[in-house]
């Protein structure tokens, strides 16, 4: 029964966040969204902080799983490639700038946690870019250098500051970001 309700509280975040945003949310709409008690869900949560958490450690757990098993299948690399950044997308798409910007001021502990995840995870585009450059999908870049720049990129745009202060959504910079890097690593 635990699991069942942590899970009904933690989709219910989610949909929240995806409505109202991350931080906006309240523990009162959380706990009617969740269709629980609010002293039930302090049995389970002992704080916003830590549903917060657990939203994001159960989001980083599906983006891992789901990455790897793209990682290690048999599709060409460019497809590899363009399904991880749709299911990241996918994954990701409840968070907004303003919540990003939130998650960094508020709670700078997650935001440590995230950004140590993206470092972790975009490593794995580098086997993904040395198979495509030894079966001829992509130039002959260096992969170590076209990682570390890509893993700059990700950090410097795909940021809260620089998304409010470029009036950008989180879906217009995560897309140009990515179209970027697979034209510049592309055969055409």
């Amino acid at each position: 029964m635990t699991i069942d309700i942590r899970e009904r509280v933690l989709n219910s975040m989610e949909e929240l966040a995806y409505r109202k945003g991350l931080i906006a949310a309240t523990m009162d709409e959380l706990a009617a969204a969740a269709g629980i008690s609010k002293r039930t869900l302090y049995r389970y949560f002992d704080s916003k902080e830590k549903v917060i958490e657990g939203v994001v450690h159960r989001l980083t757990g599906r983006i891992e799983r789901d990455v790897d098993a793209v990682v290690d299948s048999d599709l060409p690399p460019p497809e590899k490639l363009r399904r991880i950044v749709a299911l990241i997308y996918e994954n990701i798409r409840f968070i907004d700038a303003i919540a990003f910007q939130e998650l960094q001021k508020h709670y700078p502990h997650i935001w440590a946690y995230i950004d140590k995840f993206r470092a972790a995870r975009i490593g794995r585009f580098k086997k993904i870019l040395e198979e495509g450059i030894q079966s001829g999908y992509f130039k002959a870049v260096n992969p170590q250098l076209t990682i570390t720049a890509l893993l700059a990129a990700v950090r410097a745009i795909i940021n809260p500051d620089f998304i409010t202060r470029h009036a950008l959504s989180l879906d217009d910079a995560f897309k140009e970001l990515f179209n970027l890097f697979f034209n510049g690593i592309s055969r055409k």
